[in-house]
């Protein structure tokens, strides 16, 4: 199933632009020519992607904003601000909100396309395709410290001492290249390994 983005500018031009952009690319869109309309249509549609214009006459973006995050839109889907206002504050103001990324205007039409994809999560390698270098039983070891487990509610869980269980996971550090806990177990999450 194509993934769904809504397209929200004030500004007809850019609207048919982008959308056709994103009808060849395959996704299935919907416009908006303001916020309510906006609003209205991710409450139905509920768009995989928002790219939404921060300058329209009756609702800024940033309103907007606000309105597709509360409920009872309450939109999780990533949102990226597509706008003509480059002052460091409102690109600021834009990502304190949350919003996944600030695109200015005028855009390269292939940048917007390329980032619509990495917010999808379509670049990049799949997940999945990565080969696992670990072993089971490093495998074990982070999946239980991942549940919440302590070093030593591991050791006891596999039988083994908590020395051991450190260096389990001083290994997986090293095999993964990360530096703590959060990261092994974040790295493992995104490949599907545990």
């Amino acid at each position: 199933m194509a993934k769904r983005i809504l397209v929200v500018d004030d500004e007809p031009d850019i609207r048919r632009l982008v959308a056709e952009a994103l009808k060849v690319t395959g996704y299935d869109v919907q416009t908006a020519a303001n916020g309510e309309a906006a609003i209205r249509a991710a409450s139905l549609f509920i768009p995989d992607l928002v790219l939404l214009d921060i300058m329209m006459p009756d609702m800024d973006g940033f309103a907007v904003y606000e309105r597709l995050r509360a409920r009872p839109v309450d939109l999780r889907s990533p949102i990226i601000f597509l706008t003509a206002r480059r002052e460091i504050n409102d690109k600021l103001l834009g990502f304190e909100k949350g919003a996944a990324d600030y695109v200015t205007k005028p855009f390269h039409i292939k940048e917007l396309l390329a980032r619509v994809k990495v917010h999808l999560g379509e670049l990049g390698p799949p997940k999945g395709d990565i080969p696992n270098p670990l072993t089971d039983r490093e495998l074990e070891v982070l999946g239980l410290l991942a549940s919440g487990k302590t070093y030593k509610q591991v050791a006891r869980a596999l039988d083994l001492s908590q020395s051991t269980v450190r260096n389990h996971l001083h290994n997986v550090y090293h095999k993964l290249n990360v530096v703590d806990r959060a990261q092994a177990v974040i790295v493992s999450r995104e490949n599907g390994w545990i």
